[in-house]
């Protein structure tokens, strides 16, 4: 799934337990347009103000999600907890309605494995996967990991840009520019325990190709870098 620049279209999170609603206002953080869907009155009222909309309905209910365009979204993901019937069924009109990425909540490996049968493109694991990780996945393809550590405000793991490699710090200025702080680099070294060294570059020093940046800022400042 390409990120915000080359597809504007909303992403819609269905049921709103602990997961969905926190999935749901990372996703909004992060710039996207979120759709957000569950039975319970008190739970949409909630949530109203950190998406595009909240809206109480049944989320089994097909005719319902089509009147509000959730066949129109790039991504829908399922965040009903405890009702497997209903995540599978929910799975299945998702799949009808040919959106292009469904994410399924799952209790178990065994779960699992019915939801990729009946549609789902991706399974999150409950007892593995957390709202943040899933919110960076969804947010652009080069972010590999975001963890919130105050409102609005995250540590992210980005891919290089290609536009950055072979430039230093220094010249590429990013505090200015984005408003952002590079905190360390990831990179490549087979003989470094997992592959991998921890370092901070001087100002002047060429980034490389593989480097993974360690970010922090906003997270709509974050999102610029996505875009990159």
């Amino acid at each position: 799934m390409g990120n915000k620049a080359s597809d504007d279209r909303p992403i819609a999170v269905l049921g709103l337990g602990r997961f969905g609603q926190r999935l749901a206002v990372q996703l909004a953080r992060g710039g996207e347009e979120v759709l957000a869907f569950d039975s319970d009155r008190a739970v949409i009222e909630q949530i109203a103000g950190d998406v595009a909309q909240a809206v109480m309905l049944d989320v089994t209910d097909e005719a319902a999600l089509r009147a509000r365009g959730v066949h129109q979204c790039k991504a829908a993901v399922i965040g009903i907890g405890e009702d497997f019937e209903a995540t599978v069924l929910t799975t299945v009109i998702l799949k009808e309605m040919e959106v292009p990425r469904i994410v399924a909540r799952a209790r178990s490996r065994t779960t699992a494995e019915v939801l990729r049968r009946v549609g789902a493109h991706d399974v999150v694991l409950a007892e593995d996967e957390a709202a943040d990780r899933w919110a960076a996945r969804l947010l652009g393809p080069r972010v590999l990991n975001q963890i919130e550590f105050h409102e609005g405000y995250s540590i992210a793991e980005f891919k290089l840009p290609e536009s950055w490699i072979g430039t230093g710090l220094a010249e590429l200025d990013v505090r200015r520019k984005l408003g952002l702080h590079i905190v360390a680099l990831k990179r490549p070294d087979p003989p470094s325990p997992g592959g991998v060294r921890i370092m901070i570059p001087s100002p002047t020093e060429p980034l490389a190709e593989g480097d993974v940046v360690i970010v922090m800022g906003r997270d709509e400042d974050l999102r610029k870098l996505a875009e990159l």
